[in-house]
């Protein structure tokens, strides 16, 4: 028989798809599957006329960090699970080094750290449900950073903040400390004494104010001011609140409570 004559007949798939074994890994792959049909059919819409008149209208930068926002997490969500999965005591010493490596040469600790810092921010701007898992999060992401390159000021003083928010005021004193050992930076010495008047320990919280007072005049006054007040000693807040508005005009919520005090 012929090549000619042979009736040779293909049944092709409308659609491949890849099958793992592993139902995590099929549903990783599923989820990214998932991301670029979702990317093209933005990439769609935006080249509708529709949008397009509708464009201006819109907030692109906020959209834009919206967007790199949801990447970020499922990238997190991600390098999270791994850590989950893979038992560090199991993998061998050169490897681990090896890895530690690589990941300083391509800045992995300072990625942790900006991670770090975007929850914190989201949580700010009450994006975020669960406060305090994030909080933990984002101490383990700072102690990755840490572990990676221990003298990075910037990763004890983002832990610190987390911690602060987790009332783990003495944890939190001691990071910032840490990071002042690295670098002598005004941000430390204020969180340092906001954490005091946090815990009430109203004396300290002061005397570091007045330590920064030459440099932050307006941030120390205004601290001082909150310090007064949690202390109820009322017309020195107020006396603090006018010193500071002199310098800089006052935040609405700084304000409400300057009336309080002058009431």
């Amino acid at each position: 028989m012929s090549k000619d004559s042979e009736d040779i007949k293909v049944n092709r798939r409308d659609k491949d798809e890849v099958v793992f074994e592993s139902q995590i890994v099929q549903s990783i792959y599923d989820g990214i599957g998932y991301l670029k049909d979702e990317t093209t059919e933005i990439l769609k819409e935006i080249d509708s006329t529709e949008f397009k008149q509708n464009i201006d209208e819109m907030d692109v930068q906020k959209f834009g960090e919206a967007a790199l926002n949801h990447f970020s997490d499922f990238a997190e969500e991600l390098s999270k699970f791994k850590d989950e999965v893979i038992n560090k005591d199991e993998v061998p010493d050169f490897i681990k080094d090896s890895a530690r490596e690589a990941k300083i040469a391509l800045n992995r600790d300072e990625d942790y750290i900006r991670t770090a810092k975007r929850k914190l921010d989201n949580m700010e701007s009450d994006e975020l449900d669960d406060a305090q898992e994030e909080n933990l999060r984002v101490v383990q992401l700072c102690d990755k950073s840490i572990d990676l390159n221990n003298k990075n000021p910037e990763a004890y003083y983002v832990k610190g903040l987390a911690l602060t928010n987790l009332e783990m005021y003495d944890e939190a004193i001691e990071e910032f400390i840490c990071s002042l050992a690295l670098e002598d930076n005004v941000e430390s010495k204020l969180a340092i004494a906001n954490v005091n008047r946090l815990n009430k320990d109203f004396n300290d919280a002061i005397n570091v104010y007045d330590s920064v007072l030459d440099e932050v005049p307006f941030e120390a006054l205004k601290g001082k001011a909150y310090v007064y007040y949690d202390w109820q000693k009322y017309g020195q807040a107020s006396k603090a609140f006018s010193e500071a508005n002199d310098i800089e005009a006052l935040d609405d919520e700084s304000k409400k409570i300057w009336d309080e005090c002058s009431a």
